[in-house]
């Protein structure tokens, strides 16, 4: 295997980290966290959604069922009056600044993979 070829194999290497499938959702799971959240879940087969929820006195990210997604819900089940919520279907996005690399990134990543894959030709 010449150097184009590793040079190949490095390459699709990274696309396949970025391109990670199979796994469960994962979600910022923290209750009433003082600072940001950073502990990571995965998710159980059934929840399907990433939830931030912020009530008056309460604070959540957790792993949540996006059908039970409303506020009616959520008010009974953490006990909440006024609450502010979000849920949301893709890793790690339920956390205002938190990233995540999405099918989007590797539909920016694979014309410069190939432009590089050319110069090299």
């Amino acid at each position: 295997m010449g150097s184009k070829g590793f040079i190949l194999l490095g390459l699709l290497l990274v696309l396949s980290i970025l391109c990670h499938s199979g796994h469960s959702l994962q979600c910022y799971s923290c209750f009433n966290s003082g600072g940001v959240c950073t502990r990571v879940s995965n998710c159980s087969s059934n929840l399907d959604a990433c939830l931030s929820l912020f009530g008056d006195v309460q604070t959540h990210y957790q792993c949540w069922l996006f059908a039970n997604c409303n506020f009616k819900h959520l008010s009974e089940q953490f006990g909440e009056s006024k609450l502010r919520y979000e849920c949301c279907q893709k890793d790690l996005c339920n956390r205002s600044g938190g990233t995540s690399i999405t099918g989007t990134t590797v539909l920016l990543v694979t014309p410069l993979l190939t432009a590089f894959w050319r110069l090299f030709m």
